[in-house]
């Protein structure tokens, strides 16, 4: 028995037209529903359109040379409240609180409850199974940098792809371009396959939250913002990517995490939106002479106080990746002054088989009285950058165990390799070696704890 396709035209969708085609796009989804299942297929062309629901049992299919660009103004992100079948009342009462002004509670309403503002998308998922996003060569879903001036940070506008509470998702193909806030926000999901996409300038490429059973594969992720973030993830693979950010390459943490076979490189080419003017925000600007491009680090662990963790996070491992010309490799710091890295530390974390050339700062590893943190490091090639030689190659505090294991360090002319105010007989160096510096400089313990300010 064949399944049932339609095409977006056939209900009234026009290419290349400027008028907003929304309607006729949820009427093909909703035939398609109604039937029990289906395929929504967009042809050829530009389509205008606001936010559009995807449901049970649906693949969202676009065609060669197919793009769909988002309106850039907010309010055409309001038609789930006329949905047919399941509305979302966009609860306006919520609004954009900065994390130090946030509880817990209510940023459990803003983020994580698919009724504020804050969850708007292009394309909304919620409380269904067995949905397909998939694009052909050419396809495109391009956010045109939607502004709002209630969203968050007062710029922000709808993600890209919003998802919550849902299983078996699969998104495929598509290039997906400038979105107002994240490109992909799923939260509270499972079995999520993501792959041979490309994403491009906006915000974070894939952010994941409260999700088990997570692909990512054989993607192009280049964006202003984290290009993969999320916590509170279970079962991970992420492989075979190419990745560039104006942020951080991973925001991440989880429980079973696996990165492997990823290059990332810096600057990124589009630049971090908070760093732009208010004037390039609300003008949907692509670029910016005033904004930073640089990339602040490859990996920071992520954690916050805005969902309770159902795991513990930990055996995180990155491995087979090159990375140049990055700020940072690594950064820890759990001492409770950053946003994003309060509460407690992985288990554990392993680097191995890491090429890291182009480094400017140090890999920074700082626990709290919580709980301590095992990390490793092997068979890491580390290379300073030209002018940021004097930095150390490790700023150390409050872990339970640090193993360097065929380490190498190049470029490095400073006084002190390691800086710590842990106790040295809990880091373990086997076969570690630095171009030109005498082993008795390797590892100094400092007298006074470091400012966690700046490490």
């Amino acid at each position: 028995m064949s399944r049932l396709t339609v095409s977006v035209t056939d209900f009234g969708a026009k290419p290349n037209d400027d008028a907003l085609q929304t309607d006729k796009f949820q009427k093909a989804i909703d035939y398609c529903f109604e039937k029990g299942g289906g395929e929504g297929t967009v042809p050829e062309g530009e389509y205008l359109i606001g936010d559009i629901r995807l449901r049970s049992n649906i693949t969202f299919h676009l065609l060669k040379n197919a793009v769909i660009k988002g309106s850039r103004n907010f309010e055409d992100f309001y038609n789930v409240e006329n949905d047919k079948y399941d509305p979302i009342k966009i609860d306006n009462t919520l609004v954009w609180k900065s994390p130090s002004n946030r509880t817990p509670e209510y940023a459990n309403l803003w983020l994580y409850s698919g009724v504020s503002k804050w969850n708007v998308g292009l394309i909304r998922i919620m409380n269904s199974e067995n949905v397909e996003i998939i694009g052909e060569e050419g396809s495109v879903i391009d956010g045109q940098n939607c502004y709002c001036p209630g969203g968050e940070e007062n710029y922000r506008g709808a993600h890209g792809i919003s998802v919550q509470f849902c299983k078996n998702l699969r998104f495929s193909g598509y290039t997906i371009r400038h979105t107002g806030n994240w490109a992909h926000c799923i939260s509270d999901s499972k079995n999520i396959i993501t792959e041979n996409l490309t994403v491009l300038g906006g915000h974070d490429g894939v952010h994941y939250r409260g999700c088990d059973n997570v692909e990512v594969k054989n993607c192009k992720i280049k964006t202003g913002d984290d290009a993969v973030a999320g916590f509170d993830n279970i079962n991970v693979h992420i492989t075979d990517c190419e990745l560039g950010s104006a942020c951080s390459v991973f925001r991440f943490g989880g429980r079973n995490v696996l990165i492997e076979n990823c290059t990332a490189c810096g600057p990124c080419e589009y630049p971090f939106r908070g760093s732009m003017t208010d004037e390039e925000k609300s003008a949907g600007a692509y670029t910016s002479k005033t904004a930073r491009y640089n990339t602040n680090a490859f990996f920071i662990y992520f954690v916050d106080e805005t969902r309770k963790l159902r795991e513990k996070q930990g055996n995180i491992i990155v491995r087979n990746c090159k990375v140049k010309n990055i700020d940072r490799l690594l950064r820890i710091n759990l001492s409770g002054i950053e946003t994003w890295q309060k509460g407690t530390p992985p288990d554990d974390i392993t680097f191995e088989n890491i090429t890291a050339d182009g480094m400017a700062k140090w890999i920074n590893a700082y626990g709290n009285d919580e709980c301590a943190f095992t990390l490793k490091l092997k068979n890491i090639d580390y290379t300073m950058r030209d002018g940021f030689e004097e930095n150390s190659f490790m700023m150390l505090g409050k872990y339970k165990d640090i193993s360097l294991e065929n380490v190498k360090v190049h470029n490095f002319k400073g006084d002190t390799l390691i800086k710590t105010w842990g106790d040295l007989d809990k880091i373990h160096l086997d076969n570690f070696v630095c171009d030109g510096l005498d082993e008795s400089k390797y590892i100094k313990k400092a007298d006074d704890e470091f400012d966690v300010r700046y490490i």
